[in-house]
């Protein structure tokens, strides 16, 4: 696997310059949790953790468990099933922790009004520490965000495939 990753690594990323550890930990680890919607954000984020971008290199990870996260990532909008979900993640992160919402639906319910199965955004019911807008956002704009998170520009796409989303037609 290591002989793999070595030629993708050779092959795809030449011209992109690793940044340097941030934070605390690193790389800081992501726990993603979909709360409800349409599942776009998700598979942006998909793209994101298996396309070309560098997302290991500019220290961020995606967390199996919320125990080893080191942020809750929230896409679509928070239903009243999925808030004890929700609300368990959070209690069992270690702290520090913060709150990601990707996406309009995760900020304020975008599409989604709230309704009887459908609390809506997080915008007014938790502290977010970062909102990354769009319907859904490119795993490019998701990269930018994250890395606004410490003042730093995130790599470019390795290859020019990965510069548009993965859910446009």
């Amino acid at each position: 696997m290591g002989l793999i990753r070595a030629v993708f690594d050779a092959s795809f990323r030449q011209g992109s310059a690793r940044l340097k550890p941030v934070g605390p930990r690193w790389p800081l680890l992501l726990f993603h949790v979909d709360t409800g919607g349409c599942g776009g954000c998700g598979m942006e984020l998909e793209a994101l953790a298996a396309g070309g971008y560098d997302m290991q290199g500019a220290g961020f990870g995606f967390a199996s468990t919320p125990q080893g996260a080191d942020v809750l990532l929230i896409t679509g909008a928070l239903t009243y099933a999925m808030a004890p979900v929700l609300e368990a993640a959070w209690k069992a992160m270690p702290t520090p922790k913060g709150v990601i919402c990707v996406g309009n639906c995760a900020i304020d319910g975008g599409l989604f009004p709230e309704n009887y199965t459908i609390m809506g955004g997080l915008n007014r019911k938790v502290h977010i520490n970062l909102r990354i807008k769009g319907c859904p956002p490119t795993p490019q704009e998701v990269l930018d965000g994250l890395c606004s998170l410490f003042g730093q520009r995130a790599p470019a796409a390795a290859y020019a495939g990965a510069s548009s989303s993965s859910t446009s037609s």
